[in-house]
């Protein structure tokens, strides 16, 4: 395997974004009516009510929000995505789990973003030789588990959605729907989208950033998303319809 082919698959789905009933929008085109449709219900792409509920994810619901700390408006915005987390799990990490929590979040820049080329695979990989755990796995391990290391309900897509709630701009929704479309797997997802968010063409343009970027400037309500998000979104959309959750909305003539 090429040192960028996980990258790829994400390249790829974006580069044949296709809707056969609008013919005339291409994968650009497509992108930002997707994320326009979630965010705004204007001029919507697809049959269903829109705008999302899941548009209040990455919102703060409280002034006083610490990056370094898992409060109850982070549980409560992980609902807005269409998941829960268990009870025992819920209280612990907002409890017992605090501090332990907040020590490892420190680890994690909040003002960083996998798109960055500062943004060395190390946040995410365990070293291998010394065994450490890199930062981001060592907070994945510390909400997949109870403290005496037993699972209680904390599935993939339930902490990767906690995790991308305090860090936006580093961890991807590992949501099945978008796992599923883009042939990835659990154990190499971050892996992929890493790869993904720092692949260049010759000319040295990074085309998956700047497919996301552009949709982003196209679409002012999703000024304030991380680029993570923004394809989060797209590619859930795109999935949704190519698997006969939503229909196309033909344009009026």
């Amino acid at each position: 395997m090429s040192s960028d082919q996980l990258g790829r698959k994400v390249s790829d789905y974006l580069s044949r974004l296709h809707m056969g009933e609008r013919t005339e929008l291409g994968p650009a085109e497509l992108a930002a009516g997707y994320l326009r449709t979630y965010l705004t219900g204007e001029d919507p792409l697809l049959t269903d009510v829109w705008p999302a509920v899941g548009r209040h994810f990455n919102e703060q619901l409280e002034s006083n929000t610490d990056p370094l700390v898992i409060s109850a408006s982070d549980v409560v915005a992980v609902s807005f995505l269409s998941v829960n987390l268990p009870a025992k799990a819920a209280w612990t990490i907002l409890t017992d789990l605090r501090a332990q929590l907040t020590k490892t979040l420190v680890k994690i820049p909040d003002d960083l973003f996998i798109e960055d080329p500062r943004c060395n695979y190390e946040l995410y990989a365990t070293e291998e030789a010394s065994g450490e755990l890199a930062p981001l796995q060592e907070l994945w391990d510390l909400l997949r588990r109870d403290p005496q290391g037993r699972k209680w309900g904390m599935g993939a897509t339930t902490t990767s959605k906690l995790m991308a709630r305090k860090r936006p701009g580093l961890v991807p929704v590992q949501d099945s729907v978008v796992v599923n479309a883009l042939g990835a797997e659990d154990s190499t997802y971050w892996l992929m989208w890493w790869q993904a968010m720092h692949l260049t063409d010759d000319s040295g343009s990074a085309f998956v950033a700047n497919f996301a970027r552009a949709a982003r400037e196209a679409v002012p309500a999703a000024a304030n998303l991380s680029l993570l998000r923004v394809l989060d979104i797209v590619i859930w959309m795109h999935a949704s319809y190519q698997v006969g959750r939503y229909e196309a909305r033909v344009q009026d003539n």
